[in-house]
């Protein structure tokens, strides 16, 4: 089973960030699939963490395949979020003068904020990164994987999950030649 995100509580964000929860119910994000704000979710209610949301789609869920009672049937409420939802992001670029610099601006000029980043790699042609950028929902998501893509001097952009370090659906590679 995934770790959780730091618990949040459903008043915390104005009109409640998730619809489904009982009153003052808290809920903690999913590590391992990281949610945003636009995609579809779902509620796992444990004894000691509350209710942990994930993406219809995150591996960890069978796990809970066979039990009834623990499943919420949640959605995000509509409307702008605020850009606290951390993402992971594995970024692969250029060893060149200035674009670490470049990349960090896309972001912020896609109103991301960049929370951590770590070199995981170095060598004589590229740098590996993981990026860790706080989003409002998943069409940001998309703006800044977007905007990454089309810098040249960007060889991939992969969103982390934990565990399998996959690429999932919605995810993108782009190799550039």
């Amino acid at each position: 089973r995934c770790d959780v995100s730091q618990k949040q509580n459903s008043a915390d964000f104005g009109n409640r960030a998730v619809i489904g929860l009982k009153p003052g119910q808290s809920f903690t994000r999913a590590s391992c699939c990281q949610p945003l704000p636009g995609q579809r979710i779902v509620g796992i209610v444990t004894e000691n963490r509350g209710v942990v949301v994930h993406t219809i789609d995150c591996d960890s869920l069978i796990d809970y395949e066979d039990e009834i009672e623990p499943w919420l049937d949640l959605n995000w409420h509509e409307g702008r979020h605020a850009a606290v939802y951390p993402v992971s992001f594995d970024v692969t670029i250029s060893n060149d003068a200035g674009v670490l610099g470049k990349v960090c601006t896309l972001i912020g000029e896609a109103q991301g904020n960049i929370s951590d980043l770590e070199f995981i790699n170095r060598n004589s042609d590229f740098y590996r990164l993981h990026i860790d950028i706080e989003l409002r929902n998943i069409e940001q998501f998309h703006v800044v994987t977007t905007a990454l893509e089309a810098e040249g001097q960007v060889a991939s952009v992969q969103r982390l999950r934990q565990g399998d370090g996959a690429v999932h659906e919605g995810d993108s590679s782009l190799v550039n030649s």
